[in-house]
C-alpha cells in the first residue's frame, strides 16, 4: 500500500537538489550545536547527574539513536519538509497528524527564544569580561539583531546559510577540543575519573541518588541533542533525500554523541568529581576551565567559539522552523500565505517574516520575563517536554505505517523492537520529568503543555465542523521525485492531479 501523497502547488515549491548530503548534516550537527550543549548544558546535567554526566550521555546518545532510526525510516517512504507533522499525518491520519503539527509547533517555537536569549546574554557578557563594553543592558538589542541576520540569510539561499554553517562548527569544534584534549591529556584537578563512566558517583546538587540523577538528567540531554532531526526539514531541497537524510540522522547523532560524552567526561575531569557543585552554579564553565588551564588568552578562543556556535545554531534553529511553518502553511493548518516561495530565491519567505516576527515576540517576553539567562534553561526545559511527547508517538506510529502500508518490507528489528525501545525510553524520562515535579516555574510547564493539546482538540474540531477538506490534505503535500518514488507513489499522485 502506498502513501497519500500530493505535489506542492508549482508556484510555491522549494527549490530541489540545491543542498547535499554534508549541508543536510550540516543543518543537524549545527542545530545540535556541539558547543553550545557543552559550555551552556554542561552545568545543567551536573546539577542532576553529577560526576556521572557522561554515563547519562551515554544513555541519551543510545535513545537519540533509536529515534533517528525512526526518522530515517520515515523520511526513506516520506521525504518533506513537514518532518514529525507529515510523518503522523501519513501514518494515522488527519486527526493525529494535526495534534502532533499542533505540539511540535509549540515545541519548536521556544528552541529559537532559547539560543536567542542566550545570544542576548552572552554576548555582551563577552563585551565586558573582554574588552571591558558594559552593554549587558542591551541584551535585546543583540537578541533581536540575531532574528534579523538569520532571517536575511534564510531568504537569500539555504545553500549559503548551511556552508556559513558548516565553516562555524567546524571552528568551534577545534577551538573546544583543543582544551578538553589538553585537561583530559593533563589529568584535570583530580585525576581520571573511569567511574564516570557508572552511574555509581554521588548525584547532583539536584537529585536525590545516582541512577534519579541519571533520569532527571535526560530531560537536558534531549535539550543538548534537541534538533537532530531537523535535516528532514530540507528533504525537499535536498539531492536524493531518501539516501541522504537518513544518513545525516544518524551521522550527526552518532558524531556528536561521541563528542558529548568524551566532552562531559573532560569536563568533570576539569574540575574534579568531588566538586559538582561548583560545576553545577557555573553559568560558563568552559571558560572557567580555559582560564585554569591554558591561561585567558584561550578563554578568549573559547568565547567567539561559543559566539559563532550561537549564531550556527540559530541559522540551523531558524531555516527548520521556517520550513515546518511553511509546510503547515500550504496545507492550511497554520495561515495559507505562509506556504508561499520567493519566485527568484524560491525560500519560504512568507514563512520567514512570520516565524521571525513570532520568535521576536517570545524571545522578548521569556527574556524580560525570567532574565536571559534564565530565560535559556526554563525555555529548554519546556522545549524538550513539549517534543518527548512527540518521539513517543512517532515511535510507536513507525510500526503501524510500516505495518499497514509497507508490509513487504517490515523488519521485526527495525520497525518492531528498535521503536518499541525508543518509546519505552522516552516514557521513562517524560515520567522522571514530572514525578515528583521540580520547583516552580518548571512544575507549570507540564499543565501547560496538557491545556495546549486540550486547545488543539478543541481548534481541530472547529476546523472540521467549519470545512472538514481543510483536514484532509494533512501530511499528503510532499517532495515527490519521480525518479526516485516507487511507481506506485508516482501513479497515486498523478491520478490524484489529473
Amino acid at each position: 500500500m502506498a502513501v497519500s501523497a500530493t505535489p506542492a502547488p508549482a508556484g510555491d515549491r522549494l527549490r530541489r537538489n540545491v543542498i547535499g548530503l554534508p549541508s543536510a548534516m550540516a543543518m543537524s550537527l549545527a542545530f545540535i550545536s556541539p558547543t553550545i550543549g557543552v559550555i551552556f548544558i554542561s552545568a545543567l546535567i551536573a546539577s542532576e547527574a553529577g560526576a556521572s554526566a557522561p554515563f547519562a550521555f551515554i544513555i541519551g546518545t543510545i535513545g537519540v539513536l533509536l529515534m533517528a532510526n525512526t526518522l530515517a525510516e520515515f523520511t526513506k517512504r516520506v521525504p518533506s519538509a513537514g518532518t514529525f507533522y507529515t510523518f503522523a499525518g501519513q501514518a494515522a491520519g488527519r486527526h493525529v497528524g494535526f495534534i502532533v503539527g499542533w505540539l511540535l509547533f509549540l515545541a519548536y517555537a521556544f528552541q529559537s527564544p532559547i539560543n536567542t536569549n542566550l545570544f542576548g546574554y552572552f554576548v555582551p557578557q563577552v563585551l565586558k569580561r573582554d574588552f571591558g563594553i558594559d552593554l549587558t543592558a542591551y541584551w535585546w538589542v543583540f537578541a533581536i539583531g540575531i532574528i534579523v541576520f538569520v532571517a536575511w540569510l534564510g531568504y537569500e539561499s539555504i545553500k549559503y546559510s548551511l556552508r556559513l554553517d558548516i565553516i562555524f562548527v567546524a571552528f568551534e569544534v577545534v577551538v573546544m577540543a583543543g582544551l578538553l584534549i589538553y585537561i583530559v591529556l593533563k589529568g584535570g584537578a583530580e585525576g581520571q575519573s573511569p567511574q564516570s563512566f557508572l552511574p555509581s558517583l554521588s548525584p547532583g546538587p539536584a537529585a536525590t541518588t545516582p541512577l534519579s540523577g541519571v533520569w532527571l538528567a535526560f530531560i537536558y540531554i534531549l535539550f543538548a541533542f534537541f534538533g537532530f532531526e531537523s535535516s528532514t526539514t530540507v528533504a525537499e531541497e535536498c539531492v536524493n533525500p531518501r539516501r541522504n537524510i537518513p544518513i545525516a540522522l544518524l551521522g550527526s547523532v552518532g558524531l556528536t554523541g561521541l563528542w558529548f560524552i568524551f566532552a562531559l567526561y573532560a569536563v568533570v575531569v576539569g574540575f574534579g568529581p568531588s566538586h559538582m557543585a561548583a560545576l553545577a552554579a557555573d553559568p560558563v564553565p568552559l571558560d572557567t576551565l580555559a582560564r585554569r588551564f591554558l591561561g585567558d588568552y584561550y578563554a578568549a578562543f573559547i568565547d567567539l567559539a561559543a559566539v559563532m556556535a550561537n549564531v550556527a545554531v540559530l541559522i540551523a534553529i531558524h531555516n527548520a522552523n521556517f520550513r515546518i511553518f511553511y509546510a503547515m502553511g500550504r496545507e492550511g493548518v497554520l495561515p495559507r500565505w505562509l506556504g508561499k516561495t520567493h519566485r527568484i530565491h524560491m525560500t519560504p519567505y512568507t514563512a520567514i517574516i512570520g516565524f521571525s516576527i513570532f520568535a521576536a515576540i517570545l524571545a522578548l517576553a521569556t527574556g524580560l520575563m525570567w532574565g536571559p539567562q534564565a530565560a535559556f534553561g526554563n525555555d529548554g526545559f519546556f522545549s524538550s517536554m513539549g517534543i518527548l511527547p512527540i518521539f513517543i508517538v512517532t515511535n510507536l506510529l513507525l510500526i503501524y505505517f510500516m505495518w499497514t502500508k509497507y508490509r513487504g518490507e517490515f523488519s521485526w528489528w527495525r520497525h518492531g523492537l528498535l521503536p518499541i525501545a525508543g518509546a519505552v525510553t522516552f516514557i521513562a524520562a517524560l515520567w522522571f520529568s514530572v514525578v515528583p515535579l521540580p520547583a516552580a516555574p518548571l512544575s507549570y510547564f507540564p499543565f501547560i503543555i496538557a491545556g495546549w493539546v486540550v486547545l488543539g482538540l478543541v481548534v481541530m474540531f472547529f476546523i472540521q465542523a467549519r470545512d472538514p477538506r481543510r483536514l484532509d490534505i494533512i501530511g499528503k503535500t510532499m517532495f515527490i521525485d519521480a525518479e526516485d518514488a516507487p511507481p506506485e507513489v508516482v501513479a497515486e499522485v498523478v491520478s490524484s492531479t489529473t
